[in-house]
This record gives C-alpha cells, structure tokens and sequence, in this order.
C-alpha cells in the first residue's frame, strides 16, 4: 500500500510537470504572435506555474481516494485560483529582486522556493484536515527549490533535453514523492471497506484526526450506503492508540457490532456506519 502511494505520487508529480511545460510552450507560442500586455513573462510563467500546482497538489488526498469528479473540481478550482494569485506574487516578488542586483539564477531559485512555500500554505487551507501543517510547508518550499536547481543545472550543463522540461518533470517527482513519503512515514493503520459499491477499497490512516460520512467535507466519504449521516463518525488517534466517536446522534456507530458512542478499536475490529462495514488493520 505504501509503495503504491508512492508510485502514484511519481505519476502524479511527473504529468503535473508534463502539464505545466505544456501550457508553457501554448504561452510562449501566443506570446510570439501577440506579446503579453502589463507584465514581462516571468511572472506570467509564475502563474501559470501555481495556477497547475495550486490545483494538483491540494487533490493528491482526493485522488488517491476516488473521490468522484463533483467533489474534486470544487477544491481543485479554488486550489488554482489561489495558486495563480501566489505565482502572481512570488515571481513579481523575484523579477522586482532584479532592480537590487541580484542575479537571473537567484532571483529563479528564490521564486520557485517561495511559491512553494505559499502552496503549502494554499494545500493546508483548501484541505484543512492536513496534519504537519510546518513540515508540510518546509517540504513543499523544498519542492519548489528543487524545480528552480534542477532548472539551473540544466542549462549550465546544456543536457540534451530541454531545460524546463528536465526541471519540471525531475523536480515534480521529486517534490510529489517527498510529500507521499511524509504522509508514508505516519502510516501504522487503514480501514478496509468491506460492502457496497467501494467494496475493498483502502483508506490510509495518515492523520492524526479523520472524519467519515456521505458529506462532501469528509477525508473518508462513503457513497451507495444506507442510514450513514453526512458526518457519521471522527477517527483519532491518542495515546497510541485509534479511537473512534460517533458524530451524529442519528447514526448508528458499532464496533464487532456493539453499538457505541466512543470506543477504541484494535486490530481486526468490524466498525459499522449505518450499513457499511469496516475493518481497521494494522501495518
């Protein structure tokens, strides 16, 4: 489980630099026919740049999961929105460092860094049941540190693949898989779906606080079950320990099907929501 996640972070990271060199190559085509009005294009670039990432990264969790398309875009757009208003920021920000004198190379490095350091931020507030919220910033200033460097050595060493691409794609991966990799490292429990539609389905316990139901806002959403509430129950974990409590004093919450309102659950547990079944496993 936890190598397929990386696995599918490589995936993820490499098409979303893919993407981005993509619609970068569509920009600099328009801009050779009609030049772009008000700003130079850097900073185009920049937005372009975080309108991608800004949408991607904070869906990693969502994707993972299956979440349906409906519940996915609505992040999705305000994650973009807001990583345009970043790319906007930071690579201004870094063509403004220019008038200082310093150099193209650091003035890139310093952009890429702190656009990421803001998409960590944006990943936190469109998804704001992300734990580590520091570690997850820093690590995601390090991802945009590391496109900027991979970039960098790519035309200082003339490698025979385009230099944004090799920067893009390499420091994609790189900054997807470190992010699996911390979520990877907190990994010791999932739940296994056992009936309905999502049948065998698995859900990594990777936070510290997780909320399951039919609502759009869960990080678990069951779908196709009957008498699960929108917020039916929150998962915790406390003195090493994996708790679970019941949210909605309409739903019915079992544990190897005894009804509770607050139980901890081991290994092998069956845990009901209404009439979906589950099973909590450990790694």
């Amino acid at each position: 489980m936890k190598s397929s996640r990386l696995a599918f972070s490589l995936a993820l990271g490499l098409t979303t630099g893919l993407l981005i060199w993509s619609l970068l190559q569509l920009l600099r085509f328009f801009a050779e026919g009609n030049p772009l009005p008000g700003m130079d294009s850097f900073i185009y670039e920049g937005a372009l740049i975080g309108l991608v990432l800004g949408g991607v990264l904070p869906v990693r969790h969502a994707l993972w999961n299956h979440h349906a398309p409906s519940l996915i875009l609505s992040p999705l757009a305000l994650g973009a929105v807001l990583g345009i208003v970043a790319g906007l920021l930071c690579f201004g920000l870094g063509q403004s460092l220019l008038g200082f004198q310093f150099s193209p190379e650091w003035v890139r490095l310093f952009s890429f860094a702190f656009l990421g350091i803001c998409l960590g931020g944006i990943i936190l507030y469109v998804h704001p049941s992300s734990e580590w919220p520091i570690t997850r910033i820093l690590l995601c200033g390090i991802g945009g540190l590391v496109i900027g460097v991979v970039i960098e050595l790519s035309v200082m060493y003339q490698l025979m693949i385009p230099w944004q691409l090799s920067g893009l794609l390499l420091g994609g991966a790189i900054w997807f898989l470190l992010l699996g990799i911390l979520e990877n490292y907190y990994v010791d429990s999932y739940l296994r779906i056992l009936t309905g539609r999502q049948e065998g389905h698995v859900y990594l316990l990777d936070q510290q606080r997780h909320s399951i139901g039919y609502g759009k806002t869960n990080d678990l959403i069951l779908t196709g079950h009957s008498e699960v509430c929108k917020v039916h129950a929150k998962v915790f974990k406390q003195d090493g320990q994996l708790h679970l409590e019941n949210e909605d004093p309409d739903g019915n919450l079992s544990v190897n099907y005894r009804f509770v309102s607050q139980q901890s659950v081991k290994k092998g547990d069956i845990i009901k929501l209404g009439s979906a079944l589950l099973q909590y496993h450990e790694v």
